[in-house]
């Protein structure tokens, strides 16, 4: 329930902060992203690397829309933002149980 709670928190900051200033705007959804991948099994790891990686570079590309753009370009790059923090997560979590698979052998 809470991995729940920490995503959607991510995805309306994400969406707000776009028209709003909102205060450590970037921690925020650094910390919620790795705190919603918690609940993600480790065959989705892939996806979520990929959609971070395509959201971060391409966010900048929707800027070139008139009218509607920037606000797109802000909305997309801060789900990628979002989507950074539960890569790092991710990749720590991955790390910690190679790691831990190394030194405990059954």
């Amino acid at each position: 329930m809470i991995y729940a709670v920490a995503r959607l928190i991510g995805v309306v900051v994400a969406i707000v902060a776009a028209f709003v200033a909102i205060p450590q705007t970037a921690t925020i959804l650094l910390v919620m992203g790795g705190i919603s991948i918690l609940s993600y099994k480790p065959e989705d790891y892939v996806r979520i690397y990929a959609s971070a990686i395509l959201l971060m570079l391409g966010a900048k590309m929707l800027g070139e829309i008139p009218a509607v753009g920037m606000p797109l370009a802000a909305i997309f790059g801060n789900l990628g933002t979002f989507l950074v923090g539960s890569s790092i997560v991710a990749i720590a979590l991955r790390a910690f149980t190679l790691i831990k698979s190394d030194w405990i052998k059954a």
